[in-house]
């Protein structure tokens, strides 16, 4: 029988596996206290900005502690750090260990668009905000998460960094930081330098549809 590459973090009296990604609520969001606008005036920064928290594109992070296992999982929340770090390192976002790949590519289980928000030649192109898997933990997956539906499995030659998830800040009242609804961003976009980001999304590219 084939296993994870890591042992599962599980939790609670049924052991529900925890991914590697999910955000626990020991993790505190230190983000809000120190976000400010530069003292160029020209986007956000924080006031003791230190190497890391902006990735090679230039783009400001959100900042939270990395405690996994404390408190309990928020299951529908990515931690920035290890969501980013499972995304550029092809990790598997269930165990934390190397992702599956063959000849067809990166191993990743997405959700089906609906018809409403159905991209033509879908998953070719589609944007995504979810790390690729490991073969035994795309099974885990399936039978855990709820938000998964109907999954569609799917190799990608090329999973392309495209930019990140977030939302923009700008200066409001009272020289207080007002936030904007979330947003997909490209890297390179104009008004980048107000942007906050808590994901990294890929661009799936040269892809292929596979049997479970």
């Amino acid at each position: 029988m084939t296993v994870p590459a890591r042992s599962l973090r599980t939790w609670g009296p049924k052991g529900l596996p925890v991914p590697y990604v999910v955000r626990w609520s020991g993790e505190v969001v230190v983000t809000d206290r120190d976000l400010i606008v530069r003292a160029d005036g020209r986007g956000l920064g924080y006031r003791d900005e230190r190497p890391g928290d902006r990735d090679r594109h230039g783009v400001l992070w959100a900042r939270l502690t990395e405690e996994p296992g404390g408190g309990q999982p928020e299951f529908r929340c990515m931690h920035p750090a290890r969501q980013r770090r499972a995304m550029l390192e092809r990790l598997c976002q269930v165990c934390g260990g190397p992702a599956d790949r063959n000849g067809k590519g990166w191993l990743f289980v997405l959700g089906r668009p609906g018809r409403e928000d159905g991209v033509p030649g879908w998953p070719e192109g589609a944007l995504c905000t979810k790390p690729p898997v490991c073969e035994p933990c795309a099974g885990v997956a399936v039978a855990h998460c709820p938000h998964l539906g109907e999954p569609a499995f799917v190799r990608v030659r090329k999973p392309r960094v495209w930019g990140v998830f977030g939302g923009f800040f700008v200066p409001g009242r009272g020289g207080r930081l007002a936030g904007s609804e979330d947003a997909d961003l490209p890297f390179g976009h104009p008004q980048a330098d107000w942007f906050l980001a808590n994901q990294l999304v890929v661009e799936l590219t040269r892809t292929t549809r596979v049997t479970p």
